[in-house]
């Protein structure tokens, strides 16, 4: 009986569908991943809703996820000796695709009538194309912890700003804006601040148990003068993790110090920012760093590797295929008594 797999498929009009389809063989110099767990992100919400972030532009109707942890499948001789992994070893997938035309991401631009179709987490297996970039992961850790490998990827990017012996606010508490914590701690951060709001709670308590400095609501207080209280004048880092709100890009202007540095880094939907004063940039002299991309797999894997990342403390909930509706809605944070402060979708026992 020939091999399947069940996979979510998005068409971008705001609903999915669980299909099946066949698992196919190594595609030349390529191979086939079965995926362990897959980290569900906002992005797959609004991929849902058909808004795309990737520059590629996405395809519809596609299969979602991108923070791919598996095991590998089959492989072609080519692929063996390139990617120098074995079937059966555990793998990080690192969802850019670079091609000769433009890079392309797994979980994004891929439709489901190229090829096999399976080029997204959200299915039990997932074609694995000759360009594809992955990272060894360890056995020991369960793969639903192993999926903070992305965010913290990222993470360790937007830290890059950071200092030994720095200070460091963080608004935003989302899973991005706490793998910040542990990623700017591992940079040298001295002290961290964090900021969300009172429908944060679950998340903000977590920030504390990262050991946070004071973990702020900003529905109570605010963000701005509560940091220059702790501070004196200000923080020397301000990552804005905050997806979808523009209001953080400012509050991050006014938190920083003179001659700090502000990570842009959560996308605001290309909504445009209201109150942006460019004056604050040339006369508070602040530095402005994209948080794109976050091509850090190589640091955020070996962080885990050492132990130095408390993976079961961000692990939240869990769902599988039979379940997915209900990691949805957590991420598009629709389930009114229940929140997570990260979702994966775990494929395999």
């Amino acid at each position: 009986m020939a091999l399947t797999s069940r996979a979510v498929v998005m068409p971008g009009d705001g609903t999915w569908e669980l299909r099946e389809f066949p698992v196919p063989a190594p595609p030349p110099g390529g191979g086939v991943l079965r995926v362990e767990a897959v980290g569900m992100c906002h992005s797959d919400v609004d991929h849902l809703h058909g808004i795309v972030h990737t520059p590629w532009g996405g395809a519809y109707p596609s299969i979602p996820g991108h923070e791919i942890v598996g095991r590998i499948h089959a492989l072609t001789d080519e692929a063996r000796a390139r990617w120098g992994v074995v079937e059966g070893q555990r793998v990080a997938v690192r969802e850019s695709v670079p091609l000769p035309d433009g890079t392309r991401v797994y979980g994004h631009d891929y439709g489901i009538d190229e090829r096999s179709g399976l080029f997204g987490g959200y299915a039990d297996y997932m074609e694995l194309l000759p360009e594809t970039l992955m990272e060894p992961l360890p056995d020991d850790v369960s793969a639903e912890e192993l999926t903070l490998w992305e965010p913290l990827a990222i993470a360790v990017r937007w830290a890059t700003a950071v200092r030994p012996g720095d200070s460091v606010a963080i608004l935003g508490p989302g899973h991005l804006g706490l793998a910040s914590i542990v990623a700017a701690r591992a940079a040298g951060a001295e002290r961290i601040f964090i900021t969300g709001t009172a429908a944060d709670a679950l998340r903000l308590d977590a920030a504390r148990k990262l050991g946070v400095e004071e973990a702020i609501d900003i529905s109570t207080t605010d963000p701005v003068e509560r940091v220059r209280e702790l501070t004196g004048d200000g923080v020397a880092v301000v990552i804005d993790a905050a997806s979808g709100s523009t209001a953080t890009v400012t509050q991050g202007m006014k938190m920083a110090r003179r001659g700090g540095t502000v990570v842009i880094g959560g996308l605001k939907d290309r909504k445009p920012v209201e109150g942006f004063i460019s004056d604050m940039i040339p006369m508070r002299q602040l530095h402005l760093h994209a948080g794109f991309p976050g091509d850090h797999v190589k640091t955020a894997v070996e962080l885990i590797r050492q132990g130095k990342i408390p993976t079961a403390d961000l692990l939240g909930e869990v769902v599988t295929l039979d379940t997915v509706g209900d990691g949805l809605a957590l991420l598009a944070r629709e389930q009114v008594d229940r929140d997570a402060i990260r979702v994966s979708l775990k494929l395999t026992e």
